[in-house]
Formats: structure tokens, C-alpha cells, sequence
């Protein structure tokens, strides 16, 4: 064999050599490293929805915190059934104090919820319309649960500025 056959048959065995290599050993290699990386990048992304989801839940723990102090605050305003009388009460010197003449309160029976009770009141109040206006911002301004359900305000003939009140109000109270 002369020299420049030889060279050229060494070249092409070289080149043989190297296509196998690439075609057995590279090529797969590149092959593995991109389906890494796409298990790389999946794995990101799951890690990513992972760590909104510890941040909402994590939302969700304040969140529940926060509401559970509200229950609480609200739990400790409503009265137990035993002191409807001491609101009452209160209700009574409230109109006394804005100059409202009771002509009848008359409690029915307690509606039962799951959490707490309501104690509705029926009321007539006669009196100065102002008057009246200042006993419902004291009724607000009582430390408990109190909702005015229905009211029918009757202006009275004979006074300007007289008014007859019938009221239907809710108390609200632990169980």
C-alpha cells in the first residue's frame, strides 16, 4: 500500500471511528442531558404550584386565625339566655333616659340557631321622634348583639314631633 491510500484509509477509519463514537456515546449522552433537563424544568415547575400552595396555606392559617378572634369577639357579646332580663333592662332605662314613654314590652318565645339564640322583643314606645333617633344609636351602642327587625313609626295627632313606635327587635344569646 502505498502512502497516500494508506492516509486516506486512515482518515476514513478515523472517521468511522469518531461517527460510532458520536452515534454510540454522544448522541445518547445528549439525548439523557435533555431529558434531564425537561425533568429538571417539571420539577421546577411542581416545586413552583408546591410553594403557592405552603403560601395559601399559610393564608389560610392567618386567615383562620383571624376569624376564629371575630367568633370569639362576637361570642363573647352575645349574653347568656339567663341575662335577657338585664338587657331588658337596659333597654328599658335607655328609653327612660331619652324620655320615651314605654307602653309595652313583651318578649317571645327564643328562636333556637345552631350556634346561638335569638330573644325577640316586642316593643311600643311613644315620644319625641329625635328622641326615638337617640334610643336606637344607644340600643347600637350596647355592648351586646341587638337587631331591629321591624319598626312602624305612627306620627300621633295631637303633639308635633310625637311619634308611637311599635318595634320588634332580636337579642342575641349563647346557647
Amino acid at each position: 500500500m502505498s502512502g497516500p491510500v494508506r492516509i486516506l484509509l486512515t482518515v476514513v477509519g478515523l472517521v468511522l471511528v469518531a461517527g460510532l463514537a458520536a452515534a454510540l456515546v454522544v448522541y445518547p449522552l445528549l439525548e439523557q442531558a435533555e431529558a434531564d433537563q425537561e425533568a429538571i424544568n417539571q420539577r421546577r415547575a411542581e416545586l413552583i404550584k408546591l410553594q403557592r400552595v405552603v403560601r395559601r396555606i399559610n393564608n389560610l392559617k392567618e386567615e383562620i386565625q383571624r376569624l376564629e378572634e371575630a367568633l370569639a369577639f362576637f361570642e363573647d357579646r352575645l349574653p347568656a339566655e339567663r341575662e335577657i332580663d338585664v338587657i331588658l333592662r337596659e333597654v328599658w332605662l335607655i328609653a327612660d333616659a331619652k324620655s320615651l314613654s314605654p307602653r309595652r314590652i313583651q318578649t317571645d318565645r327564643p328562636e333556637n340557631r345552631p350556634r346561638y339564640n335569638t330573644q325577640p322583643i316586642t316593643m311600643t314606645l311613644e315620644g319625641n321622634f329625635g328622641r326615638f333617633y337617640e334610643f336606637l344609636i344607644g340600643l347600637e351602642r350596647m355592648p351586646r348583639i341587638t337587631k331591629v327587625r321591624q319598626m312602624q313609626i305612627t306620627k300621633l295627632p295631637t303633639q308635633e314631633g310625637v311619634v308611637e313606635v311599635d318595634l320588634l327587635m332580636d337579642i342575641f344569646c349563647e346557647k
